[in-house]
């Protein structure tokens, strides 16, 4: 967390965040599923573990099943424009990858290099992947908006449920791909700073370089682990991942956390920032 900010302060802003906010619902809707579909163990202890006594009769299939609908229905309009944020990053990555491309074809190239410039362009192509798929997923999912979040009777674009289960599962398939494109990206990454981290040990490395290095690598840990735990969600849809629902409700559990940290660091360091900035006025 950055230095001074209150945990309050970061999570009012971590709230009224849409990514955070995204992920606050997002995490709710995982453990309503876990819930619905884990054994009647798991559930009484788990519901024991966050609800109080009163609430316990409430956990039905009846009453759990609308609401899980609802929390996803409710994490859409978060979602809705989000596709053009990812459309805009697959371009930046698109753009990045030819000017490095551009810049470090020269006749003379040794073989180190050789290797550092196919990993950037691994890692560049599996940026523009992962953001391109994702961005088609998130442009499919704002296409049924009005059927999927409004579902009011008589008013449709589509006009067949079909077509909009259709235009769903298309969209799990395409995010299914973008999450394998990042993770391509992230155990490239990790490969690479394994080579730079042993280069550096021989080298005498500086010890605050060493700490940053290590600080992004646990990012992209972080990111690698969400990911393949993201992978039951829409392979469940798609067919691509045989996982019983409750099982795939754990794993979005621990993913939801993992990119959540990511928001409320960020969030934290939005607080710090402006803080400091009213400081510096005065």
């Amino acid at each position: 967390m950055a230095d001074g900010v209150g945990k309050f302060e970061q999570f009012v802003k971590f709230g009224t965040d849409a990514y955070g906010l995204e992920r606050l619902l997002r995490l709710l809707q995982a453990l309503v599923t876990i819930l619905l579909f884990t054994p009647p163990t798991t559930t009484t202890i788990t519901a024991l573990l966050l609800l109080p006594p009163s609430l316990l009769p409430l956990l039905t299939p009846t009453t759990l099943t609308p609401l899980r609908k609802r929390l996803a229905s409710l994490r859409q309009p978060l979602r809705f424009f989000r596709f053009l944020d990812s459309f805009a990053s697959a371009w930046s990555a698109l753009s990045t990858l030819q000017s490095t491309t551009t810049t470090t074809t020269t006749p003379t190239t040794t073989n180190s290099s050789s290797g550092s410039n196919w990993a950037r362009r691994v890692t560049g192509w599996s940026d523009f992947g992962a953001r391109a798929f994702t961005g088609m997923y998130l442009l499919l999912e704002s296409c049924v908006f009005v059927e999927a979040v409004l579902d009011v009777p008589g008013l449709g674009v589509w006009g067949s449920p079909e077509v909009v289960r259709g235009l769903v599962v298309d969209g799990q398939r395409f995010w299914f791909v973008g999450l394998v494109c990042g993770i391509v990206g992230g155990v490239v990454r990790l490969v690479v700073e394994g080579d730079g981290e042993r280069g550096g040990e021989k080298g005498g490395e500086k010890k605050g370089e060493g700490k940053k290095k290590g600080e992004g690598k646990g990012k992209v840990v972080r990111r690698l682990v969400a990911d393949v735990m993201d992978l039951a969600v829409p392979g469940s849809v798609v067919g691509w991942v045989p996982l019983d629902p409750g099982t795939v409700g754990l794993l979005m559990l621990g993913s939801t956390v993992l990119t959540g940290m990511e928001v409320w660091e960020r969030c934290g360091k939005d607080v710090a920032a402006a803080k400091a900035a009213v400081r510096e006025k005065r």
